[in-house]
């Protein structure tokens, strides 16, 4: 922990570094907040903030600007929580109630309140359930031994597989072993289905080892749909005024590498989880920070909302923000599980 004093000028460079998107001097520190030492024993304290990681020293500027070690101690240690107002809480909640029952629909609704309020970009993912589940298969005959699998997941998505059987069977047969394992297997995750215990013939046997295969490959290696907003807020930060990390930026705002990205697997159960600078996975993303919450029921439907911009972010309204969105998206996925 930092002492009293220190702790109170690393919260101030930060504050006055988000607002101003200027290095923080000690001069200007002391007229601006009314210090009351000089601006000679500020410069003392930033050096040896300096010294311990917590600000850094831009080579074209005297002042300091938070390091990621800075921000990470401001946030966990010097941060107060900024609740919305009563009149931006049902602002929100007003305008996803003109969008009725569609969820597609929130989804996009949430990336697009969530990006104007925080002033950075905002991503959504479309829910879903932590294993995907069969609802129904077919099999089609196409020539002599090569048949058509054609799997139906709970979702509603719909998976095909090409198969090659030991023997020629006729439609009929296809379709009565296709009814049996719908009624034994629906609703079922490929683990369960794994473990279910049932006497299936050699077709059966087969066409259930398929299943499985497409449906731990869709688990295991499926990005969630996401829904974007708020790209040109991001881009139009003094951040991101040189063209190179504009386009190194812009190389990784697509859906798939994005949501790739977002650190799902190690998010807490509740909260909202903060990743500075170059904890990120990308390099293109070492001046941004990501905040990332789950939304929906936990076991059943789940997504994920992430605010992403610079690492010079408004943390308190952002994760304030972050956090009531999330709760909001959860209140209305819970009508649909």
């Amino acid at each position: 922990m930092l002492a009293e004093r220190r702790s109170r000028i690393l919260g101030l460079i930060v504050e006055e570094y988000v607002e101003s998107a200027v290095p923080v001097g000690s001069e200007t520190m002391v007229r601006k907040y009314r210090l009351p030492v000089s601006p000679a024993t500020i410069r003392n304290e930033m050096a040896r903030l300096e010294e311990q990681g917590y600000i850094t020293h831009p080579h074209t500027s005297a002042g300091r600007v938070p390091s990621d070690k800075g921000y990470r101690y401001y946030i966990e240690s010097l941060m107060e929580e900024q609740d919305l107002t009563q009149e931006e809480r049902e602002t929100i909640r007003h305008q996803f109630h003109q969008a009725g029952r569609d969820l597609e629909e929130w989804i996009r609704l949430a990336a697009a309140v969530l990006a104007q309020a925080v002033r950075n970009m905002a991503v959504v993912t479309t829910p879903r359930s932590p294993h995907c589940r069969l609802r129904h298969l077919e099999l089609v005959s196409l020539h002599d031994l090569v048949v058509l699998l054609v799997l139906v997941l709970q979702d509603g998505r719909l998976m095909q597989q090409v198969l090659t059987l030991s023997e020629a069977l006729s439609q009929d047969e296809l379709t009565t072993a296709a009814h049996r394992l719908t009624d034994l297997y629906k609703g079922l995750t490929a683990p369960q289905a794994q473990s279910k215990a049932a006497e299936l013939s050699p077709l059966e046997s087969q066409v259930m080892e398929e299943v499985r295969a497409l449906m731990t490959a869709e688990d295991e290696g499926r990005y969630d749909e996401a829904f974007l907003e708020g790209v040109p807020l991001v881009l139009g930060q003094p951040e991101f005024s040189r063209t190179e990390k504009m386009l190194d930026l812009l190389a990784v705002l697509d859906e798939y590498s994005l949501t790739r990205m977002l650190p799902l697997r190690s998010l807490a159960g509740e909260g909202v989880t903060v990743v500075i600078g170059r904890e990120n996975q990308e390099d293109a993303l070492s001046e941004c920070s990501l905040l990332v919450t789950r939304y929906g029921v936990p076991g059943a439907l789940s997504g994920a909302l992430a605010v992403l911009g610079p690492t010079r972010m408004r943390y308190p309204h952002t994760i304030s923000t972050v956090r009531y969105l999330g709760a909001l998206m959860s209140d209305l996925v819970s009508q649909y599980v």
